[in-house]
């Protein structure tokens, strides 16, 4: 699409929200582009590595064969892509974007960021990033069978993680910074039982070992200054995730966790930006969600356009 050619609707995030808000918009006749920093379309769902069970179209996929069928509907619509590049600069009040030295606006703007996972900021992390450190057991736990892991982190997926690892063998040490877990009950009475887990609360982890792959993790007890170290051939790193909205700070309404705040339909503080999916959803991240919101979203930018009257 030539940079010249004004767009009806500038859509930041190819996620199913993003992809669902521009097939409706098409439908609507709005000329409509999609930024997305990956390389690859399908936001969250490349991050799905178990059969995805709470959705009517996706039942039984996981997330990348998910993110296939709907990128093969955006092909067949022919929506227009731009992908591979980060976003360096959102002005929301100017329904625009900046990439690669260019700047990209449309009458009407749609944040569909959706989130990033969490990570610790200790040393060693970002350094053995695929190389022990791991941010899935459904994904990685074979590769680590029989082999001692560590586990960070209290909520569902850290503690699912566990059982997961156990399964397969390895002994499991679960880190938890807090004595109270958030996970499911179920799960979380699981671990329990489970002789291959131990689990130890109020533990805050310092660093993480190795130097060509991961040898263990260094962690301190709250109100310990002993630093105690646990051997490991991988850690699983599940503390949850954050907003991709770095770069909408002071320009548009969020709340304290950095969610966008919306009203029904989407919209955002500012006039003529709207929001939809995970980047606004944090108590309901699922994919229905995200897509729902995504039409809702499209359809009120439709009529802000002028393509539909109330």
């Amino acid at each position: 699409m030539p940079r010249s050619e004004q767009l009806d609707a500038l859509i930041l995030g190819g996620g199913v929200a993003g992809l669902t808000a521009a097939l409706t918009l098409h439908g609507f006749g709005l000329t409509t582009l999609v930024v997305e920093e990956a390389r690859i379309p399908g936001g969250q769902l490349h991050e799905i590595y178990a059969p995805i069970t709470d959705h009517p179209l996706a039942y039984g996929c996981d997330g990348a064969r998910f993110a296939s069928l709907v990128l093969e509907s955006a092909r067949r619509a022919g929506l227009p892509i731009l992908v591979g590049s980060p976003v360096t600069r959102v002005s929301p009040r100017a329904r625009s974007v900046a990439r690669e030295g260019e700047r990209l606006r449309g009458q009407a703007l749609l944040i569909a960021t959706g989130l990033r996972r969490r990570r610790l900021g200790i040393p060693g992390e970002r350094e053995l990033l695929g190389r022990g450190v791991s941010h899935s057991a459904n994904r990685d736990r074979t590769v680590y069978a029989g082999k001692p892991v560590v586990v960070i982190g209290g909520g569902t997926g850290a503690v699912e993680d566990a059982l997961l690892c156990a399964e397969v063998g390895s002994p499991v040490t679960l880190l938890h910074r807090s004595a109270r877990f958030r996970a499911r009950t179920d799960f979380l009475a699981r671990a329990r039982k489970n002789p291959s887990i131990l689990i130890v609360p109020n533990a805050e982890a310092r660093r993480i070992l190795g130097a060509e792959c991961v040898e263990g993790v260094e962690y301190r007890t709250k109100g310990s200054r002993i630093t105690r170290t646990v051997k490991a051939d991988a850690v699983f790193v599940r503390i949850g995730w954050e907003p991709r909205t770095e770069l909408l700070r002071a320009h548009i309404g969020l709340d304290r966790a950095g969610y966008v705040r919306v009203r029904p339909g989407g919209a955002t503080t500012v006039a003529g930006v709207y929001a939809a999916g995970d980047v606004c959803s944090p108590r309901c991240p699922t994919i229905a969600n995200a897509a729902g919101q995504g039409a809702a979203a499209a359809w009120e930018m439709a009529r802000a356009l002028g393509r539909l009257k109330d």
